[in-house]
């Protein structure tokens, strides 16, 4: 590893992770790469969160803690990207663990790709005895517009599991007021700014997986991830993207349709919300520039939803693996 580190800036919101968050700040304190500024921000939890992000400031040194009113995950990152004096930022969840060396492995692949944003894959877990200990995979790098094609396929719609140089986020705040989508609202642009990105096939980042996170389960909150798809077309409708465009276009039709078919498994009525998704289904079928594969793609799903829904994830399997893991 280069012998200089820059210091390191770790933004992790906390609200009602009582379970979870020793697990989380230890796989941070332990990081292999040392020169670290630890941010707990505490985003006014109920429980006993607020003392224990105070017990392990006492404990060491990099740590601070914010402590403030709820504001939800956005407001809390926005928190920590105001605290923050790092040259680069990477975002923890306070319920999901770390790899010991994904810190260092991404700031090292930063350095030998010469770029300014590293990230790596999610392994998603339940028990922590599953957890994998040891690095497989190679570093490549990829272009910005390409993540952008495969948004969802590499997991870059999150900001967990990737490492920022702080001038990406400069004047760059989270959404605040939306609950799904605004991960995606916040690196898209970012991520279509880079002439490349460093890609570690390796997942370092360990995502939890609870019942009871917003996307545990079905809620209508959930629909607010569509507004984030409308915002995302109209921005590459307007840097003439258009092979970005037709990408998001699918998987935002793969969303209502799924959309669709949890508010039927799970017996959620509303006439709204499914006019809403007729609505948007025709629209999307009337979009400029919209491939004919595309269209025809959309009338099939219209007739066969169960089967498009298939289709797209099976090829988004397939993508994962002809693209190495992303």
């Amino acid at each position: 590893m280069p012998q200089e580190q820059p210091l390191i800036s770790v933004i992790v919101p906390v609200y009602k992770v009582e379970a979870y968050l020793d697990p989380c700040v230890e796989s941070i304190v332990n990081q292999t790469y040392r020169n670290l500024e630890i941010i707990l921000v505490d985003d006014g939890s109920p429980d006993r969160c607020p003392e224990m992000c105070d017990a392990w400031a006492a404990k060491d040194s990099r740590i601070k803690v914010v402590h403030k009113k709820n504001g939800g995950a956005s407001d809390a990152r926005n928190a920590g990207l105001s605290q923050m004096s790092g040259e680069f930022a990477t975002f923890v969840d306070s319920d999901d663990i770390l790899y010991k060396e994904m810190i260092e492995v991404l700031w090292c692949s930063c350095v030998k790709s010469k770029t300014q944003l590293a990230m790596c894959p999610l392994f998603h877990f339940s028990s922590e005895a599953k957890l994998p200990m040891s690095l497989k995979g190679e570093c490549k790098v990829l272009e910005g517009k390409f993540i952008c094609s495969h948004l969802f396929v590499c997991n870059a719609a999150m900001p967990a599991a990737k490492l920022f140089h702080v001038s990406l986020l400069r004047n760059r705040r989270f959404m605040v007021g939306r609950r799904v989508g605004e991960d995606a609202a916040f690196n898209y642009p970012i991520f279509f700014e880079q002439s490349k990105v460093a890609f570690v096939n390796s997942p370092m980042y360990f995502y939890r997986e609870r019942s009871e996170s917003v996307m545990g389960s079905y809620k209508l909150v959930q629909l607010e991830e569509l507004d984030t798809f409308q915002e995302m077309l109209c921005f590459y409708r307007e840097h003439g993207s258009w092979k970005i465009y037709n990408a998001m276009a699918l998987e935002y039709y793969a969303r209502i349709l799924a959309h669709e078919a949890k508010m039927k498994k799970y017996a959620v009525e509303d006439a709204d919300v499914q006019e809403r998704l007729l609505r948007e289904k025709k629209a999307l079928t009337g979009m400029e520039n919209l491939l004919p594969v595309n269209k025809l793609l959309f009338a099939c799903g219209n007739l066969f939803p169960g089967v498009f829904r298939k289709v797209f994830y099976r090829n988004q399997e397939r993508q994962k693996r002809r693209y190495g893991g992303c």
